[in-house]
């Protein structure tokens, strides 16, 4: 038989600092996961799958229906299962996360990987999950090798880590998407100094040096222009001074899922991380979702 516990009870028990759930007492069914709760479960899972090679945190930290679109992954619960256990299999695998941004029910992951069976050298990835309920629903994924630091001395994943300026949110995303489309699409270089400052931005990608000019040459030359995009924007996310821009690219090199993340200072981008991750031919997708 169902009861109602009285407020007063449940003030005074609140009051004496102790869990309701220790109680009994089922948690309020409108009750929503905050942006720490939820970074947190798409870093312990993953910290269970690599560190601690338990394919049984599939079970605890995702549900069904569960949507994969890393094309490199089975769709599917039985597919996250299958590829933990791959994980589990391989010789020392071990992840270390560098960021952790939140943004509505997303969560995105820098990290890097290494000790992955079929993988000679480590990788640096970004992992972008949609919860709901507090459990992993969806996945987006990109990885490319580990290199050596850059011309400018800088590594892949080294630089801040920290979210600030959350009051900033969609004041820096609308500034990055504007970008994008303006520099990287319609490829209007002149217009660079409405969002970049010249000798204030720092590059992780691993092939380009820091500064503007680096950065033009670079896009100039992948994004030779013509009819049809070469650079597609497909997704944003963003938590405070970092923005990620998820972009469809079809450069001469075969197709890419470019995850490029971005920070910005004082309504400037002033540095950037990528992982340019190669998209297999269609007939080896182990799912029909695509990268996007």
């Amino acid at each position: 038989m169902a009861f109602s516990v009285p407020r007063w009870l449940v003030t005074s028990i609140a009051a004496a600092g102790v869990a309701l759930g220790s109680i009994g007492l089922a948690p309020s069914a409108n009750a929503q996961p905050s942006n720490e709760e939820l970074g947190t479960v798409a870093r312990e899972a993953m910290i269970a799958v690599f560190d601690k090679k338990d394919p049984s945190a599939i079970d605890r930290f995702f549900a069904a229906p569960f949507i994969q679109h890393d094309p490199n992954v089975a769709d599917g619960l039985a597919g996250l299962k299958q590829y933990a256990e791959e994980i589990a299999d391989s010789p020392a695998p071990k992840i270390k996360i560098h960021r952790t941004l939140v943004d509505g029910d997303f969560v995105l992951l820098h990290s890097s990987y290494e000790g992955l069976k079929g993988r000679a050298t480590p990788v640096v990835a970004f992992d972008l999950f949609r919860l709901k309920d507090g459990k992993i629903v969806e996945h987006w994924g990109g990885q490319e090798a580990e290199a050596p630091p850059n011309s400018s001395g800088h590594t892949q994943v080294d630089g801040p880590t920290s979210v600030t300026d959350r009051d900033k949110t969609e004041q820096n995303r609308e500034l990055v998407r504007a970008f994008k489309e303006t520099v990287t699409v319609q490829l209007k270089f002149d217009q660079i100094g409405r969002f970049i400052e010249d000798g204030n931005y720092v590059q992780h990608a691993s092939k380009i040096g820091d500064g503007v000019a680096r950065m033009k040459s670079r896009v100039a030359d992948v994004a030779k222009p013509s009819h049809v995009p070469v650079l597609n924007p497909r997704r944003y996310v963003a938590d405070g001074n970092f923005v990620l821009a998820l972009v469809e690219a079809n450069a001469e090199g075969g197709p890419t899922a470019n995850y490029d993340l971005f920070r910005v200072y004082n309504g400037k981008i002033v540095e950037h991380w990528d992982v340019l991750s190669p998209i297999p031919p269609r007939e080896r997708w182990k799912n029909s979702n695509g990268p996007y």
